[in-house]
């Protein structure tokens, strides 16, 4: 698990390396009462577009101080200035250049979330293949709870607003006595305490290990 964490740091570091490409395109100062998606509709012809305008606009707020770089596509402000890539600047990646782009480190905090629900979701899966390796249900809850703790590490780590990562930090010690969020003896110790078996308390971290937020996914859905 390490080995992964470290190859996906270096990653991390030869794409914050890379210098990214400007886009053509237009400015657009958002009205009171516009949402990403609408704006997204209007100008590149679908709502899911909105992704495309986030980037072109986090990319020239690296390089113009009269852009601010949005951190979440569900929090516009009005006179908010936008950049909207033109259509002809959305071309297909060259397969056959070295330099293309294969993936995209996520930038706004509703691509960092929906980075971090893949690592959650995909526990169930991975649980699976784990019981065909051997691994005991001690062993398999250790390692669920070891991918979201890491998980939620790392997401916060490549959050850009770092006062309000502060401010989960502080939530979670509150909480959990732990800035990072539960721990793994925390977790099981809850679990002993509703009165659950061993067996029955680390299946129940290997579930609650898989499952995503609705409460801060909603927060991405226009």
């Amino acid at each position: 698990m390490r080995f992964f964490l470290m190859i996906f740091s270096i990653l991390m570091v030869l794409a914050s390396q890379a210098q990214s490409p400007q886009v053509g395109g237009q400015q657009y100062i958002v009205k009171e009462g516009e949402r990403l998606a609408q704006i997204a509709k209007e100008y590149l012809g679908k709502r899911c577009a909105r992704k495309k305008i986030v980037k072109a606009t986090n990319l020239k707020a690296a390089t113009d101080e009269g852009f601010e770089s949005i951190a979440r596509m569900g929090k516009l402000q009005a006179g908010q200035l936008l950049w909207i890539p033109s259509q002809d600047s959305e071309e297909a990646p060259n397969t056959n250049s070295q330099e293309a782009t294969i993936v995209e480190i996520p930038q706004t905090d509703c691509e960092i979330r929906i980075w971090y629900n893949y690592q959650v979701v995909a526990i169930s899966v991975i649980n699976e293949y784990w019981i065909e390796q051997g691994l005991s249900l001690e062993e398999r809850a250790k390692a669920a709870y070891e991918i979201r703790h890491q998980a939620r590490i790392n997401a916060r780590y490549m959050m850009q607003d770092k006062t309000a990562v502060e401010m989960l930090r502080k939530r979670d010690k509150l909480k959990y006595g732990n800035p990072d969020g539960p721990t793994f003896d925390y977790l099981l110790e809850k679990n002993l305490k509703k009165g659950l078996a061993k067996e029955k308390a680390y299946e129940s971290i290997i579930q609650s290990a898989s499952k995503t937020s609705t409460v801060f996914n909603k927060d991405c859905v226009d």
